[in-house]
């Protein structure tokens, strides 16, 4: 099977649904029915997404939103809300909250495929792990030019910028802190839409003139590539949407 999928679902005929979608295109799907399993089934089997019903016993679909991105462990994970909800009352609340997209009761399964692949970055037909970081990969060398707030922070600095360049293998940055060529650097990469910043553990400085530098990131976890690539996605979909409206 391909990626896990954790349903948080208290009606059997909901679950049965869904999870029958899920296995049809090969995904792995996982049951919670309340949110207390939620919360143990998420940090038990770190899924590569959730679907989250709203109404649930035990728990508001809410807040077992804001425990999964409250939590360090689980907050990365992409969380679909899937409810019967009155979706103006509800979806702009799921957002605020972090939920990465927001599906109406009843849901079409290749409407529920395509929120599913938009956010793990499977922007094809395909499904598996190994499709997924293909399509990584693919993006390795695609760079956008952009302006995207940064936190970063080093040795005895810290400082804030935008970021100018993005690619999976880098970036080029102008801070408001100097930095050297050479140093080892954490970031913060804040992407339009996205509640919660990408961290980058270990950013290396190429190159620094002036206000500006450029870093490598190495060796990144797949999650983190996967929402870098995501990101650079977002950017470039803006960027197209902004030259059409001029």
């Amino acid at each position: 099977m391909g990626a896990k999928i954790l349903v948080i679902e208290d009606g059997a005929d909901s679950w049965q649904l869904l999870s029958s979608i899920l296995r049809a295109h090969q995904y792995q799907p996982l049951w919670a029915a309340d949110g207390v399993q939620a919360l143990s089934e998420a940090r038990k089997h770190q899924p590569d997404a959730i679907l989250l019903d709203l109404g649930l016993p035990g728990g508001d679909g809410f807040l077992i939103l804001q425990r999964l991105k409250s939590n360090q462990l689980l907050q990365a994970i992409p969380v679909i809300i899937v409810t019967a909800r009155d979706r103006e009352m509800a979806e702009h609340k799921a957002r605020r909250y972090g939920a990465a997209a927001f599906l109406p009761k009843p849901v079409k399964a290749d409407t529920l495929i395509a929120a599913i692949r938009g956010v793990l970055g499977q922007h094809t037909g395909e499904s598996s792990p190994h499709d997924s970081m293909a399509w990584v990969a693919m993006r390795k060398n695609q760079r956008i030019e952009g302006s995207m707030p940064i936190r970063y922070s080093g040795t005895m600095i810290a400082g804030e910028g935008t970021i100018t360049d993005l690619s999976l293998s880098g970036s080029r940055i102008a801070g408001n802190v100097p930095v050297l060529a050479g140093m080892v650097l954490t970031l913060q990469l804040f992407v339009p839409g996205d509640p919660e910043p990408v961290l980058i553990d270990r950013a290396t400085v190429q190159w620094a003139k002036e206000s500006a530098f450029g870093v490598d990131f190495g060796a990144l976890p797949p999650k983190t590539a996967a929402r870098i690539a995501q990101a650079i996605s977002t950017l470039i979909t803006m960027q197209r949407d902004s030259s059409r409206q001029k």
